[in-house]
């Protein structure tokens, strides 16, 4: 319990004073921020008596409900170091407006769990590869879940932060909540409050699917 608190509370610290520090910037005096949905559906699959596994993920996104910003799909090849630490390679094919995006990704998971409460740290670094430009990013990502007794609810606070070198760049900030339909179909729901450096905030409703097959 006490590697959990602190492992915890020291990543909260870094991911809160990075957003906060960062927030302050020129994003102050962008124009008035918007409502978007996200919606998804993800699909898990752990091969048998082994610790590899691949994911196929699948996001469609757009502003203001009438829009469209982006779909893409994301394939990952994963593997279990250990019990609570996994790493994992991925490719994402992308259509935005007027071209075609192509990103490799390389991320590394941890997750602890004491009683009903669940922590996860991801770090992803990020490569693009736009028509008329190329971008490196990482993203920190601190997801705090809790699993009601007796329900099929577990609510989950996370955040965030997307960086390069010291330059900051955007912040998510999710309430979220899954439901557990069946036990390999689960039903996910999320606020999430998009911070941009240079650019209007976004609040963002997410729903999806996810299923573990």
């Amino acid at each position: 319990m006490n590697r959990l608190k602190s492992l915890t509370l020291t990543f909260a610290l870094l991911l809160s004073t990075l957003a906060s520090a960062a927030e302050t910037g020129e994003g102050d005096t962008a124009p008035s921020s918007y409502i978007g949905g996200w919606e998804f559906l993800e699909i898990h699959h752990d091969f048998k008596n082994s610790k590899w596994f691949i994911t196929n993920y699948m996001e469609h996104d757009n502003i203001k409900y009438s829009k469209f910003d982006c779909a893409y799909n994301r394939f990952t090849v994963g593997y279990r170091i250990l019990p609570w630490l996994s790493a994992g390679a991925c490719y994402d094919f992308m259509i935005e407006p007027g071209h075609l995006t192509h990103r490799a990704i390389a991320e590394l998971s941890g997750a602890l769990k004491s009683g009903n409460f669940k922590v996860s740290i991801r770090e992803r670094y990020m490569h693009t590869w736009r028509p008329d430009s190329q971008k490196n990013e990482l993203r920190s990502r601190l997801k705090v879940q809790y699993y009601i007794p007796d329900s099929k609810f577990s609510p989950y606070l996370a955040m965030e932060v997307f960086t390069w070198g010291v330059k900051w760049t955007q912040t998510r900030h999710y309430v979220a909540c899954d439901y557990n339909i069946t036990p390999w179909m689960q039903l996910e729901w999320y606020y999430m409050y998009y911070a941009f450096k240079e650019a209007p905030a976004e609040h963002v409703i997410g729903i999806g699917l996810n299923f573990d097959l």
